[in-house]
């Protein structure tokens, strides 16, 4: 049963008689549910009334009154105070009116004169429908407050001071979903000995806390588990890197073996750049007004217990700028469909023509998308050599 939390009825009808025997039939009822009664029999004063009195859920109110017409009063709730379940009582068979009511949303209409078992029927299937919106509500507000409690952490996880550095500068935006405040994006940009720095970006299928929670699993494991050890490491392998990271985390997530990670890692040197992909889409290198897409084969993270990784390497000239990126960036569609290459490179070079920050070079990306909006996570990390 119901628990009515100090509710109240609003009751509406011109003839005093009427309200008078609906408080009469229903107030056993309101007794047991802790329901009070509110009466009017001129309803131009409902509205203004509802809004001193917070803790109605349902206004019941006769169709033909000299004043208003019920159907119009209840259009008028509906519009000003969307949450109040609407009754219409009615003697008449008035179809045009009543269609005005069911289309203002009404939850239902009693025929005068009612029958009283249907009335409490009627009167006690909107308090269940009431405190189930109310439980629903609580319930979206509480995911909220989680998803924000998540989000902060994972941005204070995720955020380090990005190194500093005479040959290279760093830059990165990452942005979940706005809806869920957190996701599956994952980047870090770790310095090694010697003027080396390791730059890693990765993408955990689908989106929200969990996805959030894996990528908190890869930042303990990473460092602790492998960067601890092997950052003096002068024949630092990428590819061993990821051999290692996919059996780890393998071994983590052994309890979702379809939790798929795609995962790139770049050894940045001053002479030369040595990569190797784990299904992360290509990176973009950016030199003088040309651009040319970087990529390199190799299999997502948790699929299997051999993968084989493989390292690329080029060499790097000054004035050179790399942009990595998971795929929300250039997702333009709900529906995954991608901006070509050709206008991703584009986009990329006017970037460092115009000297935008990585903001506004993702700000160029989601003005491309058919809502002005992302739909997924988007990080964008730049890597500039200096000139």
């Amino acid at each position: 049963m119901a628990e009515s939390k100090g509710y109240k009825i609003v009751l509406v009808d011109d003839e005093v008689s009427v309200t008078r025997s609906l408080i009469r039939e229903l107030s056993d009822w309101g007794d047991a549910h802790g329901v009070s009664f509110l009466a009017f029999q001129n309803p131009l004063d409902v509205l203004d009334a509802l809004k001193e009195s917070p803790d109605v859920f349902l206004v019941i109110s006769d169709l033909r009154m000299p004043e208003m017409l019920g159907s119009d009063l209840l259009l008028a709730i509906s519009k000003n105070f969307p949450d109040i379940i609407t009754i219409l009582l009615t003697g008449f068979s008035e179809v045009e009116e009543i269609m005005k009511a069911v289309k203002a949303g009404i939850f239902s209409y009693i025929l005068k004169p009612w029958d009283e078992k249907y009335l409490l029927a009627e009167v006690q299937k909107a308090l269940d429908l009431y405190t189930i919106r109310k439980e629903r509500e609580e319930y979206i507000t509480l995911l909220n407050e989680e998803l924000k409690w998540g989000g902060e952490l994972q941005k204070k996880l995720l955020t380090r001071e990005l190194p500093v550095s005479d040959t290279f500068s760093f830059d990165v935006v990452y942005q979940p979903l706005p809806k869920l405040y957190c996701g599956g994006d994952y980047y870090d940009v770790i310095p090694l000995s010697g003027e080396r720095y390791l730059v890693l970006l990765g993408d955990v299928a689908g989106h929200g806390l969990k996805a959030a929670f894996i990528t908190t699993i890869l930042k303990t494991v990473i460092y602790s588990g492998y960067i601890r050890d092997h950052r003096n490491d002068e024949n630092f392998s990428p590819a061993g890197f990821l051999f290692w990271l996919n059996k780890r985390i393998s071994r983590e997530l052994e309890s979702f073996p379809d939790m798929l990670i795609t995962f790139v890692a770049l050894l940045v040197s001053k002479e030369r750049i040595v990569f190797s992909n784990a299904g992360q889409s290509q990176f973009f290198l950016v030199r003088g007004n040309k651009y040319y897409p970087v990529y390199e084969e190799g299999i997502c993270l948790n699929i299997t217990d051999t993968p084989v990784y493989k390292n690329r390497v080029f060499k790097l000239a000054r004035g050179d700028a790399l942009f990595l990126f998971t795929d929300g960036l250039t997702e333009v569609t709900e529906n995954k469909t991608t901006l070509p290459l050709k206008t991703t490179g584009k986009l990329f070079v006017k970037a460092v023509a115009e000297n935008k920050t990585v903001q506004q070079t993702i700000n160029f990306f989601q003005n491309k998308s058919s809502g002005h909006c992302f739909y997924d996570d988007v990080t964008l990390l730049r890597i500039k050599v200096a000139i």
